[in-house]
């Protein structure tokens, strides 16, 4: 495993009121051959060839470091920034609305033991190594302790098995990857007839609705779409099959699309954009199904105060995203905060909401 830590460009500091090395080289310039790195880790690189040339190493040394503070202070202030914007619910997320039927054929509810169907989420507010809690800019940290006592509720209400794979963590990638690891320790190990992933950032908002109702006859896996014409790795339904198990296997093994630790992109969901354009269009059409996204993985808008004060005076018709499918209107399964940095506050205002 390649290592993107920008710790590793730092000079070697242990021993530093003893001796302190910067080796002297010319600086870097800033090519295709610094694309992909962390900001930090380009920022060392580029750094190491300023003070390379001074006379006092020690004082080059010293200089490095202050740059990195300074950088990493600003890095944090940007971050808190952005973990604590203030938003407000668009007003379409109180209107209500009855999701389009799938257009696959779905199995008979009742077939399917409710038990079997398997529900699990994690987060890496426990296991998370000390590099992705330095560098992270989303704060996932209590996100999970707040929407698990929804989902535990959900599923004990129909009979649903519920799995925390957090435990399970893989740390040698960002989080979100491990969710693959997640489905396929649950097909492995546990007595799981289908897997239901959902983001730590998700709520079921209208628990009256059922899985079993929505499941495919004779497809192997759902996934809703997403801006931009691919489809999102934040909520997923899969099936135990052969096919199902190879798919799993081959998604978690597209490492070329690994980011670095702390971004707010992991990869995971390139990757499987990348898998699926890839994919021969019958076995696509034969494998998997794509519902409508408000069937189980609703986008909720959230505005700005300043979007808020202009939308509330509209009419229900006029509102931006009315009746989208992709949007969470009320009566919706399950609503997401995707692609929000204040996911603590928002999920707060969803969990109010909960039917």
């Amino acid at each position: 495993q390649r290592s993107l830590s920008p710790i590793n460009s730092i000079p070697h500091m242990k021993h530093r009121k003893q001796h302190c090395e910067c080796h002297t080289r010319t600086q870097e310039p800033v090519t295709s051959t610094m694309k992909g790195k962390h900001p930090l880790e380009t920022l060392v690189s580029l750094s190491k060839g300023n003070v390379s040339r001074m006379a006092n190493p020690r004082s080059a040394c010293s200089i490095l470091i202050s740059i990195l503070a300074v950088m990493y202070i600003g890095h944090r202030y940007a971050a808190y920034r952005m973990n604590t914007v203030k938003l407000y619910k668009s007003p379409i997320n109180d209107i209500y609305r009855e999701c389009a039927k799938p257009d696959y054929e779905m199995i008979d509810p009742n077939s399917v033991p409710a038990n079997k169907i398997c529900i699990t989420t994690l987060t890496d507010a426990k296991k998370a190594d000390t590099m992705q809690r330095l560098l992270r800019w989303r704060n996932f940290n209590s996100l999970l302790e707040m929407t698990w006592p929804n989902k535990k509720a959900y599923a004990k209400k129909h009979g649903y098995s519920l799995f925390d794979e957090s435990d399970s963590l893989d740390t040698t990638r960002p989080p979100s990857w491990s969710k693959i690891r997640a489905a396929q320790r649950l097909f492995k190990e546990e007595d799981c007839e289908w897997v239901v992933w959902l983001d730590a950032d998700t709520v079921v908002m209208n628990s009256q609705k059922r899985i079993q109702d929505f499941l495919p006859r004779d497809k192997d896996m759902l996934l809703t779409v997403q801006k931009g014409g691919s489809y999102n790795a934040g909520a997923w339904v899969v099936r135990k099959t052969d096919w199902s198990l190879k798919f799993l296997d081959h998604w978690w093994n597209m490492d070329d699309f690994v980011q670095p630790k702390g971004l707010s992109t992991s990869g995971d969901n390139a990757a499987l954009k990348s898998y699926l354009l890839e994919m021969d269009k019958a076995e696509f059409d034969e494998h998997i199904g794509v519902p409508a996204r408000c069937t189980f993985n609703s986008v909720t808008v959230f505005l700005t105060p300043e979007e808020y004060e202009v939308a509330k005076k509209l009419p229900a018709e006029k509102q931006e995203w009315y009746m989208h499918h992709e949007k969470y209107h009320k009566g919706d399964l399950i609503a997401h905060v995707a692609g929000k940095n204040n996911k603590i506050d928002t999920t707060k205002m969803l969990l109010k909401d909960v039917v």
